[in-house]
């Protein structure tokens, strides 16, 4: 992606308060809410805290399209092209995740009460204005249902075959693309570090161990290219500058590979 369609931070924080600023109007007439019976279900959040929560979202997403569109290509985060996010938090109906990271203070409903089905719905909105802002696809996953993963080996040929039919060994990535394509979720925003990453190693290999304003989320990588398919996760951590300055990506730490 060319450099001249790149985010300023002064743009991002503009649309940001814009944003936040729709989503307070639209919350000014919050719908009713069923009364919540279960003691053991989660507590659904006040208008006051989602509006919280939406503005947290916009300046935390948009500071990631900033990070991942400034991206090289030595080292993480990487410049991807073409890329498209899914705006939803976590790629989820829901917006929340399905299946947890397994990381001590990862779950997104520790710091912000579970927002409701109209305030989801605006932070995918603002999501949407904020990649259409940066010159970014928005789409959700593509499926390729006869492409393997990348580490995923050519079956045996059957006992007692000539050499005719090992060459013909079924291919388990003939249904991939032909050139690669990347697919990023983003998950919700978690203030400060989580306890399960405090000392973790980054992608640079350095202890981590961020104090201040600090915000967490979660970005899954989806690749997808000749040689198969590939998904991993990394918790991004985001301190902010000094003087109530912008957010500034601190670390990147790697949780997992599934390929």
């Amino acid at each position: 992606m060319l450099i001249s369609r790149r985010l300023t931070f002064a743009a991002l924080a503009w649309i940001s308060c814009l944003l936040a600023f729709a989503g307070c109007r639209s919350l000014s007439n919050p719908k009713p809410r069923p009364v919540q019976e279960d003691p053991r279900a989660p507590r659904t959040a006040t208008p006051e805290e989602e509006l919280t929560l939406m503005r947290a979202d916009s300046e935390v997403f948009a500071a990631v399209v900033q990070a991942q569109l400034a991206g090289g290509d030595d080292e993480y985060p990487n410049h991807l092209d073409p890329l498209r996010y899914d705006a939803r938090p976590y790629g989820t109906p829901s917006g929340y995740p399905e299946v947890f990271a397994g990381v001590q203070g990862i779950d997104p409903t520790l710091g912000f009460a579970r927002a409701g089905e109209s305030a989801m719905d605006r932070m995918i909105d603002n999501r949407k204005e904020i990649l259409k802002m940066a010159g970014v696809r928005a789409g959700g996953p593509v499926s390729y249902p006869q492409c393997a993963g990348v580490g995923v080996p050519l079956p045996p040929p059957p006992r007692g075959s000539t050499s005719a039919a090992r060459s013909k060994r079924a291919n388990v990535h003939s249904g991939c693309p032909r050139t690669s394509e990347y697919y990023l979720t983003v998950g919700l925003p978690i203030h400060g570090q989580p306890e399960g990453l405090k000392n973790a190693r980054d992608t640079r290999g350095r202890r981590v161990s961020v104090g201040g304003d600090v915000w967490t989320i979660l970005v899954d990588s989806h690749s997808v290219g000749p040689e198969g398919w590939s998904s991993s996760q990394y918790a991004w951590l985001f301190k902010r500058g000094r003087g109530n300055g912008p957010l500034e990506l601190a670390a990147t730490i790697l949780i997992g590979v599934v390929e």
